[in-house]
């Protein structure tokens, strides 16, 4: 008796040590407004140098590194380094001009920059995409994909080396760490001849070696045509873990080499959770998938009464960990975006959108999405047209503007690059 009282004393601590804590419930309806200064402690406005060489459209990707601003321009087809303080350095575009630069993403590993290319002459639709991806991982796509690692000890030397170009470099793969790629691509249709697909899968050295949350290639109507989703990857600073969502999933999933599990839960607002799913929408069971040593559910709805339906579910975008703070952004079924803080120390939520100017500093309503960050900093955009509309629009009010903000319409003209905002959080 006292064996069997041991053993099970023994089993419920292994099952204490090894169960995963529940996510944290982030309830968009629970947020509250606070002031700029009750969230960041400094604000730099960068204007980007402009130059003949230099001069560019919009910022499609920024890479924020210890030295450089790294910026991808769909318009110029190239990539910009810059320094912290703005200056030009140099340009980077493909040695061969029939591919055009898709994606770029820092390889901390090897103090780089990955970059993706497309060949801009082939029209690859979602089901010859499909095809490629259900062929052997190790095909060769060099006549329709192009991978380069661009190192970043010296970037006026444009030290390059050519990367293997499998399939899956076709949907904008995140690395992983450890020579491993995590990418998504789901698209059901009635006519596939096949029946089952994952919505994530990891790769290494070209091999594929995991898979989780299987849906049904021809009856998963979620994912049917214009309506079909990704999985969206959110990068750390650590090259190993990722931040990730799921389509019409209100969790954010931490992934690792070894393991996802749910982190965060993005709880529906009231009246969108009184909704009833479209005519033609398919709930799949749930089932369980082992992933290493941890087990968690998967599949696309419970049932009509409590789980989630195409209608209900938030979609979350630009999700940011950092020390103290969680910035993320939440698609409401409408389409339309609210932004949110959330303080991990104080656990509370805040509208981004609605922070209060202090009335010793002005600046504008932080709306724009995060387009990089680093340990103590996160950085958006705005156009140097934009900010002076921005101006022209506060009519005879004169505030009282960030010293950078004042300098740069001072010496800035609509016509420059953009300019980058830079806020850090505070930490204490």
């Amino acid at each position: 008796m006292k064996r069997l009282m041991l053993l099970s004393l023994l089993i419920g601590a292994w099952h204490l040590i090894h169960a995963q804590p529940p996510p944290v419930l982030l309830d968009p309806a629970k947020a509250k407004d606070t002031t700029y200064s009750g969230i960041f402690e400094e604000t730099e406005f960068i204007p980007l140098e402009t130059t003949r060489q230099s001069i560019f459209g919009v910022i499609k990707q920024l890479v924020v590194t210890d030295r450089y601003f790294i910026i991808l321009d769909t318009d110029t087809d190239a990539i910009l380094f810059f320094n912290k303080q703005g200056k030009f350095i140099t340009k980077y575009k493909n040695r061969l001009s029939r591919y055009r630069i898709t994606y770029i993403q820092q390889d901390l590993l090897h103090n780089a920059l990955l970059v993706f290319s497309q060949n801009r002459n082939y029209n690859i639709t979602a089901a010859k995409l499909q095809k490629y991806l259900a062929k052997e991982a190790s095909q060769n796509l060099s006549t329709l994909a192009m991978a380069t690692r661009f190192y970043l000890d010296d970037p006026y030397v444009h030290h390059t080396e050519s990367l293997s170009t499998p399939a899956y470099l076709l949907t904008n793969p995140v690395f992983l760490g450890n020579g491993q790629f995590a990418f998504s691509f789901i698209w059901s249709d009635q006519k596939n001849p096949d029946i089952q697909d994952y919505e994530l899968q990891v790769v290494k050295d070209d091999s594929l070696i995991q898979k989780h949350f299987p849906y049904h290639l021809k009856t998963d109507s979620a994912f049917y045509g214009s309506t079909a989703r990704q999985c969206s990857f959110f990068p750390t600073l650590n090259d190993s873990v990722v931040f990730m969502s799921r389509p019409f999933q209100p969790f954010i999933y931490r992934l690792t080499p070894r393991t996802v599990t749910e982190a965060y839960q993005i709880a529906p607002s009231q009246a969108s959770a009184n909704k009833t799913p479209p005519e033609g929408f398919s709930f799949a069971s749930f089932g369980q998938i082992s992933i290493g040593s941890v087990t968690i559910r998967s599949g696309r709805s419970q049932n009509r009464q409590g789980g989630l339906s195409l209608n209900n579910a938030n979609t979350v975008t630009n999700f940011i960990s950092q020390k103290r703070f969680i910035f993320f952004n939440v698609q409401q079924s409408t389409g339309s975006y609210n932004n949110y803080i959330f303080d991990t120390r104080e656990t509370r939520l805040y509208d981004r959108s609605k922070l209060k100017a202090d009335s010793n500093n002005y600046i504008f309503p932080l709306r724009t999405p995060i387009l990089a960050f680093d340990e103590t900093n996160i950085y958006q955009s705005f156009s140097a047209r934009a900010l002076f509309n921005l101006k022209k629009g506060a009519g005879k009010d004169t505030p009282h503007y960030e010293k950078s903000l004042a300098r740069f319409y001072d010496t800035g003209k609509p016509e420059n690059n953009p300019v980058i905002l830079r806020l850090k959080p505070k930490q204490d």
